[in-house]
């Protein structure tokens, strides 16, 4: 087994956020598809295969769509198009689409580079329509689409996936990389090594080997770091690559390098893969015969290892806690067998389709246990976990306890499509027992079980109530769903949670089975299931609801002391009585009256209120709400007011250093132990962004023995060359960079070895320039070399992107080392980075300039620029002679750096909040390799596309906004593909 493990990534555009793009490549396969997802395998690839042609899927999905998807109701073509058409404009630079009256347009236009074209709307009225209209549009735009964009394939993923999230929220395409790793994954076996791995600063570190596994049983530790997979480097290498390249059949061999802190140097391992079995089943005896199952998924082989634990307990088994928490789905047969082992009679689910239905019953041959059950579910809880949860629930089985459920009641079958993706489409929906439906609202926990935190730091007092899902009360035509009460409900004192901690957290599967086990005794979930099961005399879930009333009232009164004492130590008075008729009153004041704040600092506001009624509050607290997260959910606990008593509180905000200047509203909503009618308070926040670094670089190749290269000195790489790419970066911003991170990502395989592919630089401040150099080994020069430079700022999570192509064929000659005088007679003399024609500019020269030459062949002489940098000049540009007697150090070269950067975008004017709906947007773009294209965003819609062949782009452009917050964004894009952006934020007063 192979988990993969990354960290979070921000950013507004995903295309411009280094951090998010490696999450893309690398997150967890079931991350993507199997959470909140559910099937079964007689699901898979059912009927004929999908004619489908590698470059156009769209006809085949929309006639899955039209056939098998499970509500016709809410297909809307109109509204597919749109959707994906506006997904079209974000995945390529060069297109945008404008419906000029939204759904109502009788007509809508895609503009391409220069080119317009207006497409018919009001003939789109079913989904052959659609797929019509989408063959014309793509048509048109397939001749704009350069090299440097999105192959036609992943456009075409790009636009279905967004059309069928018209559908619902499961319904999808899974790209064909994603589709292999979630086939094996559901296999629940493969041939691996048995490690956790993820990407720790840039390299492929092991976070914990599985026992018994191979790696583990050959010597492999958390943190090494496997540096080579057989012959090629894993520096800057995907997770997903490096998944590909561990697997394979089981009884091979793979190789690996491993760098572990007191190694000298990599240390080669030889594993030879096995099937890994992927344990989805953990299982602990706990005292008085109570059985701990919990299920993280359900696989193939789920069923069969709760069965074994089951059968190998010792003694006699008097209740069994199974939990549910975090598990996210899986296959429905796993799910319907397992309930059928606590039950041997009932409904366990029902699957409907249109206006049929199939109703799964309990088998009583299959029913393994007949005593106390208790199940532990969170709001993680999905989709098969939910299946079983409401099973065992509504068949008076099992006691439920924890939060509400995720709420995902429909059944999604894979198509497979023969490009290698596949169409996740929902084809029906399943009701819990008593034909109820969980979809949006979730199973309702018997016992509801909240978690109250309360630190000097930290105060997690009241989690958010659990309200039908905001999406499906928006939804016109949708009736809002009446939830169900749980039976009881417990506040508790949760001790074991630093909701503050910026330390990444032990993935479970790096803890020891004693640490897990040690985890679960200060559990408040599984102590609650003890003790219910304990107290319960019959496995009847309602007679045993109504045994543990009393138990339940003690234990709620025990939390809710502890609660109180907690914060009567903090100087909260939160004792509480009944108010009868109470008209509350709060005078409320914000000091400062409007905060104002830097990005990077930390905000303290202070709230004081006072009570001006005639009646005692209780219990008083307040929430923050804002559309703005960096403001929302804060908590203000203020207890007991007397009348005219005034209380207050401080909190702090964290404002990141990445925020943007903005102008934000804050809700402070009150409320109280009586539930009384208080009214919200408003007030606002200013923030000043910081400014941002810019990026320019050049690069040079060494093979001269400099910066660990090694080499015959001709700056060409060769076979069997140690190379050097010294890249030079330079800030041509307005702001200074912290940490400046430098990556150099290998696209051409074994042909070389990346042995130092990442670099940090502190403090780039404005103007500077540093250097960074990555070495690898040209291991086969035979073709061209591809490789991805990429140079971000890592707080700001913006830089750029550039791709360095090293051709495989050069016009050489021996190079002779030599001492020589180099003339340059003529103006504008071009200064490479290497001794080739196609290697990098990184300096020119003009009339009268001299150097001092280290050597030629017969087109190139090397000439040196500085202590630390030289140069390459095609010998037609200038005249050579012998060095003879002239003393070099009064030879100084002559010429200007030349920096390869990104566009220079200026805008003037702009305000941060404003009345108007419309307001104009001011400023130029400058490029000296001149301008390809200029967009501009509100939010994710493309509103004005300026293609361009000049170095200059003015803009005078006016955008109409949408009410509260418009984060306007402007990408410029030069003719060598250097992107740019910066981005605005304007509130739009309602």
């Amino acid at each position: 087994m192979i988990i993969l493990k990354n960290r979070k990534g921000e950013g507004i555009l995903k295309r411009f956020s280094f951090p998010a793009k490696r999450l893309l490549a690398g997150t967890a396969v079931l991350a993507f598809v199997l959470c909140l997802f559910i099937f079964s395998p007689s699901l898979i690839n059912q009927g004929p295969k999908a004619e489908a042609d590698s470059l156009n899927i769209t006809n085949v999905v929309m006639q899955y769509v039209k056939r098998y998807y499970v509500d016709k109701s809410v297909i809307d073509p109109k509204y597919m198009l749109m959707k994906g058409l506006g997904r079209l404009e974000q995945v390529v630079d060069q297109v945008m689409v404008d419906f000029p009256d939204g759904e109502n347009s009788t007509q809508f236009e895609v503009q391409a580079v220069d080119e317009k074209a207006v497409f018919d709307f009001t003939g789109v009225n079913d989904l052959d329509d659609v797929t019509k209209t989408m063959e014309q549009v793509f048509e048109f735009i397939s001749p704009h689409m350069t090299g440097k964009e999105p192959k036609i394939s992943d456009v075409e993923y790009a636009v279905l996936d967004e059309m069928l999230s018209t559908l619902d929220p499961h319904s999808g395409i899974i790209t064909p990389q994603i589709y292999k790793e979630f086939m094996i994954e559901t296999e629940g076996s493969f041939g691996g090594l048995g490690i956790v791995i993820g990407v720790r600063d840039g390299e492929l570190t092991v976070i914990s080997p599985i026992e018994g596994t191979p790696a583990y049983r050959i010597g492999i530790k958390p943190n090494d770091r496997i540096v080579q997979i057989e012959n090629e480097s894993t520096i800057n290498m995907s997770l997903i690559e490096a998944v590909s390249k561990l697997r394979g059949p089981k009884g091979t061999e793979v190789s690996i390098h491993v760098m572990r802190e007191g190694f000298p140097e990599p240390k080669e391992f030889k594993i030879v893969r096995d099937t890994i079995v992927i344990q989805s089943v953990e299982n602990f005896e706990l005292d008085n015969g109570i059985q701990y199952v919990r299920i993280r998924d359900f696989q193939k082989n789920t069923l069969d290892s709760i069965i074994h634990y089951l059968d190998s307990a010792q003694g006699d088994t008097k209740g069994i806690i199974l939990d549910l928490r975090g598990n996210p789905g899986g296959l429905l047969d796993q799910a319907e067998r397992i309930s059928d082992l606590f039950l041997d009679s009932g409904v366990i689910v029902t699957t409907k389709i249109g206006n049929s239905a199939k109703r799964y019953h309990a088998n009583d041959k299959d029913r393994h246990f007949n005593g106390n059950i208790v199940v532990l579910v969170d709001a993680g809880s999905a989709s098969a976990s939910e299946i079983v949860a409401g099973a065992l629930k509504n068949n008076e089985r099992a006691i439920v306890i924890g939060e509400r459920t995720f709420g995902k009641g429909s059944v999604q079958q894979i198509f497979d499509l023969n490009d290698g993706s596949a169409l996740k489409l929902t084809i029906a929906q399943y009701l819990t027992p008593g034909d109820i439906s969980i979809q949006d609202v979730g199973v309702t926990p018997d016992i509801m079980l909240k978690p109250t935190i309360i630190t000097d730091d930290s105060i997690v007092f009241h989690p958010a109530e659990e309200n039908l899902k905001e999406k499906e009360k928006k939804k016109p035509g949708k009736k809002d769903r009446i939830l169900e009460k749980p039976a009881y409900s417990i506040s508790y004192l949760d001790e074991n949670t630093n909701v503050d901690s910026e330390e990444e957290p032990t993935p479970e599967e790096a803890l020891t089975r004693e640490e897990r086990k040690e985890k679960l005794d200060q559990d408040f979930y599984v102590s609650l299931a003890k003790q219910i099961i304990n107290s319960s005399s019959v496995p009847s879930r309602t007679e045993s609801l109504g045994e543990l009333q009393n138990g339940i009232t003690k234990i709620t009164e025990k939390e809710e002391n502890k609660i109180v004492d907690k914060w009567r130590n903090m100087g909260v008075d939160w004792s509480v009585q009944k108010v009868k008729n109470a008209n509350p009153s709060l005078a409320v004041t914000v000091t400062p009256s409007v905060p104002r704040t830097n990005a990077g600092d930390k905000l303290e506001v202070n709230v004081e209120i006072e009570n001006t009624s005639d009646k005692p509050l209780y219990r008083v607290m307040a929430t923050t709400r804002s559309e703005n997260l960096v403001f929302e959910g804060k908590e203000l606990i203020f207890g007991k007011l007397d009348p005219g008593e005034k209380k207050s509180w401080s909190t702090t905000f964290d404002i990141p250093k990445w925020t943007l200047t903005r102008d934000d509203l804050i809700t402070l909503e009150f409320e109280d132990a009586n539930k009384s009618p208080i009214k919200d308070f408003r007030f606002r926040v200013d923030t000043q962004g910081l400014k941002r670094p810019v990026y320019a670089f050049n690069y040079e190749i060494l093979d001269n023995g400099t910066y660990g290269s090694s080499g015959n000195g001709n700056g060409i790489p060769e076979t069997g060359e140690t190379v050097t790419i010294l890249v030079r970066v330079k800030n041509v911003g307005q702001g200074e960079s912290e940490k400046t991170v430098l990556t150099l990502k290998n696209n051409s395989g074994d042909k070389i070895f990346l042995e130092k592919g990442r670099v940090e630089l502190e403090s780039l401040k404005l103007g500077e320039v540093k250097e960074a150099s990555f070495t690898f080994t040209d291991q086969n020069h035979a073709s061209e070399l591809d490789l991805d430079l990429q140079i971000f700022d890592d707080i700001f999570k913006e830089g750029l992107m550039s791709k360095l192509t090293i051709p495989a064929e050069f016009d050489k000659s021996k190079f002779t080392k030599r001492d020589l005088l180099v003339a340059v007679p003529e103006n504008d003399v071009l200064v490479r980075g290497g001794g080739f024609k196609n290697a990098p500019v990184i300096g020119i020269s003009q009339k009268g300039s001299n150097f001092i030459g280290e050597g030629e062949d017969d087109n190139w002489v090397k000439v040196r620029l500085n202590d630390n940098q030289t140069g390459w000049i095609n010998k037609e540009k200038v005249t050579i002679t012998k060095l003879d007697g002239t003393d070099p150090s009064t030879i100084k070269a002559s010429y200007d750096d030349v920096f390869e950067a990104p566009p220079i975008i200026r805008v003037s004017g702009l305000p941060v909040s404003t009345d108007s709906q419309i307001i104009t947007i001011e400023g130029n773009v400058n490029d000296k390799d001149g301008i390809e294209l200029v967009s501009v965003f509100i939010g994710d819609d493309k509103v004005a596309l300026l293609p361009s062949t000049k170095t200059e782009v003015l803009m005078s452009l006016k955008l109409k906004l949408e009410d509260e917050v418009n984060l306007i964004t402007i990408i410029a894009k030069d003719s060598k593909g250097l992107l740019s952006k910066q981005s605005f934020v304007v509130r739009k007063e309602s």
